[in-house]
């Protein structure tokens, strides 16, 4: 995504979080001095004119796993959010994890070495893990900034995990989106891992509007599959039995 279309989005967000905006370039020089190589073209290939699902974190996860399952949805490129990965890999190894090292960092680690892609958000505050974790892959990782991309950087946009993996398949060519554990209600899932449920809310709503911005203004093909929760404005929503 160029910058100057993401730039007003994360100007608004950084008034509206109060986000420290030295603190997020620290962060995006700091990874790009550890990562290998951005084999962004592999990643691609793996994403570029297929169907893929985008799972959150939320509530439903669980059920909507069981679903997608029945349904034979689960052949499709997956793409956990960060916590999602530990209930995603209960079924099968996501192929890509768009994560801020949140989550169950161990199952992250252990998908990757069973074949999964790590694209690793740097910001202003979660410096640390990065660079405890970043360092121990070699291969098959990218990294991601919500500032200015610059050196092995990418800034595909998007704001929270969940819909940075939209806005990833989106960028690298999907033929469809849909999402799965994607509630947007007043309660978070078990696989959020929030350590600050009141913030994680208020950037959930920042996401939901993300969603609606990646589907109405960019014409993403978007489809909403989470079992609960609220609609997203201009994302359709289909029910699995």
């Amino acid at each position: 995504m160029r910058w100057e279309v993401w730039k007003p989005w994360y100007e608004r967000i950084v008034e509206e979080l109060r986000l420290d905006r030295d603190e997020d370039v620290l962060a995006a020089r700091l990874i790009d001095e550890i990562l290998p190589k951005p084999r962004i073209g592999d990643l691609a290939r793996i994403i570029e004119k297929r169907e893929c699902i985008v799972f959150g974190s939320g509530p439903s996860l669980d059920i909507d796993l069981e679903k997608l399952e029945k349904a034979g949805y689960l052949d499709k490129v997956l793409i956990s959010a960060d916590g999602a990965t530990s209930a995603v890999m209960h079924y099968r190894n996501p192929d890509v994890i768009v994560t801020d090292l949140d989550g169950r960092v161990e199952d992250q680690l252990m998908a990757w070495e069973r074949g999964a892609w790590m694209v690793v958000h740097a910001h202003g505050d979660n410096i640390e893990a990065v660079l405890r974790v970043v360092p121990k892959m070699s291969e098959r990782v990218i990294g991601s900034t919500q500032v200015k991309p610059f050196g092995k950087l990418f800034n595909f946009g998007g704001f929270t995990d969940g819909d940075r993996g939209a806005f990833l398949a989106h960028e690298l060519g999907a033929s469809k989106i849909y999402l799965a554990g994607m509630d947007f209600g007043p309660k978070l899932g078990k696989y959020s891992f929030s350590k600050n449920p009141s913030r994680t809310l208020a950037k959930l709503r920042i996401g939901k509007g993300l969603f609606a911005w990646l589907a109405g203004g960019l014409n993403a093909n978007i489809v909403n599959l989470t079992s609960g929760g609220a609609s997203i404005p201009n994302v359709p929503h289909k029910k699995l039995a």
